[in-house]
């Protein structure tokens, strides 16, 4: 037997002095080790391929100091849910498919599934839709007061379009509007007047009709008459039926699990003592739970919501820190995942995510949550980094999920991460409408590649979106691009509501559906240095007038392929409220583009620069090496140097993998 001071690691589930069946029996002897005054480093080496949890690893202020790390070069997986065995061909709803009996701890008492998450071999399996392709509208709903807040408890269907469904009881109807999309259960429906009651109540107004941002564009899900198409599934009688997404999977190859909790490890202090040095290393961590909806307490009734609000802000994560300082996520893949892949919340500073993959999440990748403005400095969450990670075809059930939330939080760094294939935002930094006081400030988003947002199916959103103060917040030498929104607001930078003191330089930024770059309202936010290529609308946008200087605009490239490059009103150019100077413009579909537009009158740039704007700023081609296929790289002879622009580098931009 070793002697407590030689002691370098615990193995879980394998051989030696110190082995453990589990990892929470090698945790409680680290805590017994550190109760006696133990302290000095101790790794936790998993021996295991696969460690199913029915509960979270917990981690208190009791034990510091620790690696938890795979045993050799070896992957191991920490998931938590349940495997389902003993698949065989079978039939249902006249499809040729496999069926397995679920387990207990996953079956409904109405013989359906208490889950809504299934894995096959790696991937999510799909609910069944209805309809298949498309979407419905309602006749008439609750609430015709077409204001955000006036929600919604039931609407009345379109004569046809909803079925005496089998099991309507456990149909799920989802909807897109605004920047949300919103999932209840059908509490009731009566066909003889054809109303629809939701079980959770619209948390936004659903009037507006057919193609406005607000109105109910429905579908519904877990349908047991649409079972048909591969990589479907339903629950139903006790057993779990799947089609196959291919032919590779068989009754001999299949491994399909369920997940039963919705957070893996929970690693939480107190304000007065926190948890300090845990190190997780090259661990796989995978299936969680995706169910949440959002309660209100309103006087003394608790009202429950069909979405968490934008960005699923308040839904937890797989991984989660809590009054924590000084730890990490290294080389760690998290895949399957029901809510956010990491939480970072109150009381946090030095928590790091380096090298790690985030795929298949159910809503976004990490979420960096700390005290606001009158929290007590406890529970300030502060100096983390998130870097050299790829978060990518996340917000699977959630859709309004961002890669990487930052509310309420100061000096953080995202860098070098490749963040796409998200149905609303890339990198959201804030989270104070308008100007009242916030904690944010000096966060850097730096070096990121960031693209393929959006995808039509929300509105509002952005590669980076800023809401409040911030000073000293920095978005830089990042590469955005392919931003399409559902109906209006998709842009690769957006500092919203009170967005000021923020800088923007250094990023390369084209294919957006509405502008490469807009400013709602804000104070003092410098725009520089940066190549704007390609918008379906007006390449920027400033939309409301203040009394102050809003946004200063210089040394910018902007190149247009028939799209206006400015929409402004007539009071910022009275008013001086923007400062645009030594920018570069070009249309590549006309020698003379249209530059602003004051209320449906259109200026060229000696125009503009007659009202006082624009100084050094000139038309001319930026001779960039192949705008076609989006090489942005300037040639030796860009006239580009006349407005002072410096190159920009991205050769280390995105993760970078040894």
């Amino acid at each position: 037997m070793l002697s407590y001071h030689e002691i370098t690691a615990i193995n879980v589930g394998g051989q030696g002095a110190y082995a453990f069946p589990s990892i929470t029996e090698a945790l409680d002897y680290v805590r017994g080790l550190r109760r006696i005054g133990v302290g000095q480093p101790i790794a936790i080496r998993l021996t295991d391929d696969m460690y199913t949890l029915d509960a979270p690893i917990c981690i208190d202020s009791s034990i510091t100091g620790i690696t938890i790390e795979p045993a050799g070069d070896k992957r191991v997986t920490i998931l938590g849910g349940i495997e389902i065995t003993g698949f065989a061909w079978d039939t249902y709803n006249g499809a040729k498919c496999l069926s397995a009996p679920l387990p207990d701890i996953c079956k409904a008492e109405d013989g359906g599934a208490n889950f809504t998450d299934l894995y096959v071999n790696g991937t999510r399996a799909s609910y069944t839709r209805y309809p298949e392709k498309g979407y419905l509208y309602p006749e008439a709903v609750e609430n015709n007061e077409n204001k955000l807040g006036s929600t919604s408890k039931w609407f009345i269907a379109e004569e046809g379009d909803i079925r005496d469904f089998k099991n309507i009881d456990r149909v799920q109807l989802s909807f897109c509007h605004y920047w949300v999309d919103e999932h209840t259960p059908i509490e009731s429906y009566d066909p003889e007047t054809r109303r629809v009651t939701f079980k959770y109540r619209s948390a936004y107004n659903i009037a507006g009709g057919k193609g406005s941002s607000s109105g109910l564009e429905y579908y519904i899900e877990n349908v047991a008459e649409m079972f048909a198409n591969p990589n479907e599934w339903y629950a139903d009688e006790g057993k779990v039926y799947y089609i196959p997404r291919d032919a590779s999977i068989t009754p001999e190859t299949i491994r399909a699990f369920a997940p039963t909790i919705h957070k893996l490890v929970d690693v939480q202090g107190t304000p007065e003592q926190k948890v300090r040095n845990i190190r997780f290393r090259n661990i796989d961590f995978a299936v969680t739970r995706g169910e949440f909806v959002h309660a209100v307490q309103k006087d003394s009734e608790l009202i429950y919501y069909a979405c968490g609000g934008q960005s699923v802000a308040r839904a937890g994560g797989a991984v989660a820190f809590k009054y924590a300082a000084n730890c990490s996520l290294e080389g760690c893949t998290l895949k399957n995942f029901g809510l956010h892949g990491v939480e970072i919340d109150l009381g946090c500073h030095n928590i790091r995510v380096d090298s790690c993959d985030f795929y298949d999440g159910g809503a976004g990748g990490v979420k960096i949550d700390g005290g606001a403005a009158d929290a007590p400095e406890a529970d300030h969450t502060h100096d983390n980094v998130v870097d050299n990670c790829t978060i990518l075809h996340c917000g699977r059930r959630h859709f309004a999920a961002c890669g990487i939330l930052m509310m309420h939080t100061y000096n953080n760094t995202v860098s070098h991460n490749e963040i796409g294939y998200l149905y609303y935002t890339g990198v959201s930094v804030g989270w104070v409408w308008g100007y009242g006081a916030s904690v944010s400030h000096d966060n850097l988003v730096t070096k990121n590649h960031i693209h393929h947002i959006g995808d039509g199916v929300l509105s509002d959103l952005a590669g980076v979106y800023l809401l409040g103060m911030q000073p000293g917040t920095v978005v830089s030498n990042n590469i955005i691009h392919d931003v399409k929104a559902k109906v209006y607001g998709g842009s690769a930078l957006y500092t919203d509501e009170g967005s000021s003191f923020i800088t923007l330089e250094d990023n390369i930024c084209y294919n957006t559906s509405e502008n490469i770059y807009q400013q709602h309202y804000g104070s003092m936010n410098t725009v520089r240095n940066n190549i704007f290529a390609f918008s379906d609308g007006p390449m920027t946008r400033v939309a409301r007038t203040e009394p102050h200087l809003s946004i200063i605009f210089e040394g910018n490239i902007i190149c247009s392929s028939g799209s206006q490059m400015y929409i402004l009103n007539w009071p910022q150019v009275s008013q001086k409220t923007i400062s645009l100077c030594r920018n570069l413009y070009f249309d590549y579909t006309k020698d003379e583009p249209a530059l602003y537009d004051f209320e449906g009158t259109k200026l060229n740039l000696e125009e503009f620069q007659a009202y006082g704007f624009e100084d050094g700023s000139l038309i001319a081609d930026p001779l960039f090496r192949d705008p076609a296929n989006f090489d942005f790289t300037l040639a030796k002879n860009s006239p580009a140097k006349l407005i002072g622009f410096k190159p920009i580098d991205t050769s280390d931009v995105g993760a970078k993998r040894n």
